[in-house]
């Protein structure tokens, strides 16, 4: 029916591990997840289809409104399904449905690692949402460990953390689901207007040149470890930039290995085999291959 009512959930957005920036406020947006489910589902429905489940509070939603968005959402999910390809053996989701849960209050719409995801009503109602991009994070999530925080030792969560490749983990659920809001018209929510696959390219090359973050954010495109002030304070300054350049950086990827081969990165993480994948496919060093996109989309 739903998932239970977990205390602490694995976030795919927000692997632990990495020392908190201190010079800022930490965020903490999945803290109170738990009773999210608690309220929407003592105070609303579920609505099943074939690829998810839809919970949202009584009244929160023009009801015909949401039943004709659940059938558009599940056609959505079919055509992610698709572009992602498998089932593979290694998804942790397998061909269980995406659960969603619509959700009051202002917070960061995040996926879980547990086949769910909250979207905040009030970036569905301002026509914001990333419907897919977090679905995609699920379909994405390789069986565990694989998040630093799944890991019992801190010692280890420490050393996951700072390889794990957090651009790719948040560059190509943005890819995915706007390659599927482009083919289809799909109404995935553009959080930090980057204005599609279209124009992510020179999005990233502008926003860099705009920013005095610019050396910090590019020195994780491409590389290992998150960027910590994500999820400080700090994510509005940072989070426009870092998400436009991650995707326009996968996007370069895909472009030159595919899409089902980047989608197969996923399960490399946890042994830290992906970085060696990129060049035995690519047939060139990261360090090359994010040099040359620098210079195509016209980063200086």
């Amino acid at each position: 029916m739903f998932p239970p009512l977990f205390t602490a959930l694995t976030l795919v957005c927000a692997p632990a591990g990495l020392a908190q920036d201190t010079s800022a406020s930490p965020l903490d947006w999945w803290g109170d997840d738990s009773n999210r489910v608690a309220f929407v589902t003592a105070h609303g429905t579920a609505q099943r289809h074939p690829q998810l489940v839809v919970w949202a509070p009584t009244d929160s939603i023009d009801a015909r409104w949401l039943t004709a968005f659940g059938d558009t959402l599940d056609k959505g999910l079919h055509d992610l399904r698709a572009l992602v390809g498998g089932p593979y053996s290694w998804q942790r989701i397998g061909s269980r449905p995406v659960v969603f849960f619509f959700s009051p209050g202002r917070f960061v719409s995040h996926a879980t690692g547990q086949d769910t995801v909250f979207i905040s009503l009030n970036r569905i109602r301002r026509g914001e949402a990333p419907f897919l991009h977090e679905a995609a994070h699920e379909l994405l999530t390789p069986k565990g460990p694989f998040f630093a925080d799944e890991y019992p030792d801190s010692v280890e969560q420490d050393r996951r953390a700072a390889q794990f490749p957090q651009w790719l983990n948040e560059g190509l659920p943005d890819y995915l689901a706007q390659s599927v809001a482009k083919a289809t018209g799909f109404p995935e929510g553009d959080v930090f207007e980057v204005g599609g696959l279209d124009k992510v390219d020179s999005t990233c090359a502008a926003r860099l040149t705009s920013t005095s973050r610019r050396d910090e954010i590019l020195a994780k495109i491409g590389g290992q470890g998150r960027l910590n002030a994500l999820f400080t304070e700090e994510r509005k300054v940072v989070a426009p930039t870092y998400y436009a350049c991650s995707q326009s950086f996968t996007k370069y990827l895909v472009d030159r290995i595919g899409v089902k081969a980047v989608v197969g990165l996923f399960p490399e993480i946890p042994a830290a085999g992906w970085s060696g994948r990129i060049e035995k496919l690519a047939g060139e060093p990261i360090a090359s291959l994010r040099r040359r996109w620098m210079d195509e989309v016209g980063i200086r």
